[in-house]
């Protein structure tokens, strides 16, 4: 008896007699005793008895309804493929590791370029694109039978379940756009991001039937999971068992994916459009809510709903769907879409040898005259600090959060909408309109299944959020805190416990209560926000709309020349000596917003920079200083405070290209949280302790406190 066929004989599946159409299975998605390892989308419609006469190891488990023909073009494929593989793996191949995934990832655009596939399987991309099913299964047999030979090890062959073969770096990708009716059962790559995923489920890929005649048991296979009966057996329809030992399964997850539309690419009037994937075997898990993805599949059709009642009159009605070969994460920050060449690498090298900060600045809503600070404090959160943890393992807040509050027509719209559209990873929200789930995370049923839906600050995850109407969100707050330190959200709800990653940058525009600021007034009772999430944010602007008459003349030549098409009014050259505002303003380079959006992720991805001594002690000093003036205030300065600093000192050092952040770094963030205290402490009247200026409010608190106290030394209530 040969090796072949003693293979076939112990591969038998463990029911109550041993069959001839057992022959072959396995203990993956496809034969033998049940399993919950990956599996195909499609399997043979009835139980067959092939008699086994391919040469290969687990023919029937790959290709059960199809006989081997050695002079077919498919087994011409299958001998160069094992001759490939037989190159590529080893002996050292770790067994375990693949028997704990069931699969093997291939990138084809080297795996194309081998002699052997050059010479011998030429057109395999376009196999591969228009018969995927096919091409895939002979893809994931030459694996399996190169694993299962003699020469690796006859003792893996009882441990090694069944190989899928993972296909990655398949280009191009196609637009959700252009998913149409043409591209029905053809391989295709997509990219979006996750809003929504569903419960793990086994999905039944064979089912134990048994003929109450004859006793004879066998698996039925289930196309695509679909119920469907057997044929007969000596005349009667055989019964189903559904814990039978002939059953198999595979684990199953949908997700949804939404499309990442890019401000050139947006259409007025239209949604973004999602498309449903299917996650298999090893594959479940591999998404989460907000997360950047690339999906390689093939595309198929299944009915609507087919709960509702129209469903059964519209039974010709069918949606796409993607069943998921491979899935590969986006691992670096922003859109993984984003495609930096060499040549924007060059443009971004030589940008960071002249002054890229004022460059950026200069090239931020330039439509929007002035607010030079408010626009290097927005570049800064764009930019963001370095990502590290500490020695125990606990994570590092590097992302800071800005607030603008001021009076309206002073551009704070424009400001949020022009940051989300160069941001790598930007998400725009208005807050009259979004509510505490839309901006987390929504938990909520679909039939059966309960499926996790992300919100703005999840789908902004590794970038920015900007919330507009900030003060018109009500008690929506509360959610925000989490997200804003811990930077990430956790749900429990319906029997749910989870968290999910919320690492994004939380820029924030409102408008005071009233329609303007009130300098009367602190901060807090101007917006009517809790303290705690005031201290959230690193900067803290207030725009106020004064008569000034040299601004004015420049604000009015700005506008006027921006409606007649021309450059805006610019400020004249500074010398470099002078403070930053000024330096900023001097800087008259423009930076193309595709290229800025590039620079910003290119600059995220690469440098991680570090304090240098002279920046720690202007910190250390700043932070004493305001820490000593600050002891009566009503929101005291914290070690909060401290970090910010330091995360916007590396975020001036990334801005430069800087490994390590230099003194002059820390001097220039040193004089925007300046700017910042001068505006909240600025706006309010009267004197204070130390020469601080003192609001109303507290002002009011003082003279009760001094009024209880004369009080209580002459014991009388009248003054």
């Amino acid at each position: 008896m040969s090796s072949n066929k003693r293979w076939s004989n112990w591969r038998g599946g463990r029911g109550k007699r041993h069959r001839p159409f057992t022959k072959g299975g396995g203990r993956g998605g496809w034969g033998g005793a049940p399993s919950r390892r990956g599996g195909w989308g499609s399997t043979p419609s009835t139980p067959l008895q092939t008699p086994d006469t391919s040469p290969y190891f687990g023919w029937l488990d790959y290709f059960p309804d199809e006989q081997f023909v050695p002079e077919s073009p498919l087994a011409a494929r299958l001998r160069i493929l094992v001759a490939v593989f037989e190159d590529i793996l080893s002996d050292t191949l770790p067994f375990e590791e693949i028997s704990v995934k069931g699969s093997l990832t291939i990138d084809i655009e080297t795996f194309i370029l081998r002699p052997g596939i050059q010479e011998g399987i030429p057109d395999l991309l376009e196999l591969l694109k228009t018969s995927p099913d096919t091409t895939i299964r002979s893809l994931s047999l030459a694996i399996y039978h190169v694993l299962s030979t003699q020469e690796h090890g006859t003792q893996a062959i009882h441990t090694l379940p069944l190989v899928i073969a993972r296909v990655s770096n398949f280009t191009p990708t196609t637009l959700l756009k252009d998913m149409r009716a043409n591209l029905y059962g053809r391989f295709a790559t997509v990219h979006g991001t996750v809003v929504r995923v569903s419960d793990v489920k086994p999905l039944v890929t064979h089912l134990h039937f048994t003929c109450e005649n004859c006793a004879q048991d066998f698996a039925h296979p289930l196309k695509d999971g679909k119920y469907s009966l057997p044929p007969p057996c000596c005349g009667t329809t055989p019964s189903p068992y559904h814990a039978g030992p002939r059953t198999r399964t595979i684990d199953l997850q949908k997700v949804r994916l939404q499309e990442v539309v890019s401000e050139e690419g947006k259409e007025a009037g239209r949604i973004p459009r999602t498309v449903e994937v299917e996650l298999t075997g090893d594959l479940v898990g591999s998404c989460i809510p907000g997360e950047n993805v690339n999906i390689t599949g093939i595309v198929k059709v299944h009915h609507g709903d087919t709960q509702h009642p129209r469903a059964v009159k519209d039974k010709c009605m069918f949606l796409l769907y993607v069943h998921a070969n491979h899935v590969a994460s986006s691992s670096s920050s922003g859109d993984s879409a984003l495609v930096i060449t060499m040549s924007d690498i060059v443009e971004i090298g030589n940008m960071g040898e002249r002054y890229p900060f004022g460059a950026l600045v200069h090239s931020l809503c330039p439509t929007i005259f002035g607010h030079t600070l408010v626009k290097a404090g927005l570049i800064l959160a764009l930019v963001g600090g370095a990502d590290r943890a500490t020695s125990s393992g606990v994570h590092r807040r590097s992302d800071s959060h800005v607030l603008i509050v001021g009076d309206p027509g002073l551009g704070k719209s424009q400001l949020l909408q022009a940051v989300s559209n160069v941001a790598p990873r930007g998400v725009y929200v208005c807050g009259n309109s979004a509510t505490a789930a839309g901006l987390t995370v929504t938990l909520s049923r679909d039939g059966s299944d309960t499926v996790l839906e992300a919100g703005a600050l999840v789908l902004a995850d590794k970038g920015c959020c900007c919330i507009d109407e900030f003060d018109k969100m009500g008690s929506q707050h509360s959610a925000l805190l989490e997200a804003m330190e811990q930077q990430s959200i956790s749900i429990a709800k319906a029997g749910m416990v989870c968290s999910l990653p919320a690492r994004t940058s939380v820029l924030a525009a409102a408008n005071p209560v009233g329609g303007h600021y009130n300098p009367g007034k602190t901060i807090a009772d101007n917006l009517k926000l809790s303290t705690p999430l005031l201290s959230r944010f690193d900067l803290i602007f207030i725009l106020l709309d004064r008569p000034d008459s040299g601004l004015d003349k420049y604000l009015s030549d700005h506008v006027l020349a921006m409606h007649a098409g021309e450059s805006g009014s610019q400020f004249e050259d500074h010398d470099s000596e002078l403070p930053l505002e000024q330096r900023l303003m001097s800087c008259k380079e423009e930076v193309d917003p595709l290229l800025m959006k590039k620079y910003i992720a290119h600059v995220r991805s690469t440098v991680q920079p570090s304090l240098s001594d002279d920046a720690k002690a202007v910190l250390k000093e700043f932070y004493l200083a305001i820490r000593a003036q600050d002891s009566n205030d009503e929101t005291p300065v914290t070690t909060r405070q401290l970090e910010s600093l330091i995360r916007l000192t590396e975020s001036r050092a990334r801005v430069a290209q800087r490994r390590v952040a230099t003194g002059g770094d820390a001097v220039d963030v040193v004089e925007i949280v300046q700017h910042c205290m001068r505006d909240l402490r600025g706006v309010q009247g009267g004197g204070g302790k130390g020469g601080k200026p003192m609001g109303v409010t507290k002002a009011g608190k003082l003279l009760v406190a001094a009024l209880n106290k004369h009080s209580e030394r002459t014991c009388t209530s009248l003054f």
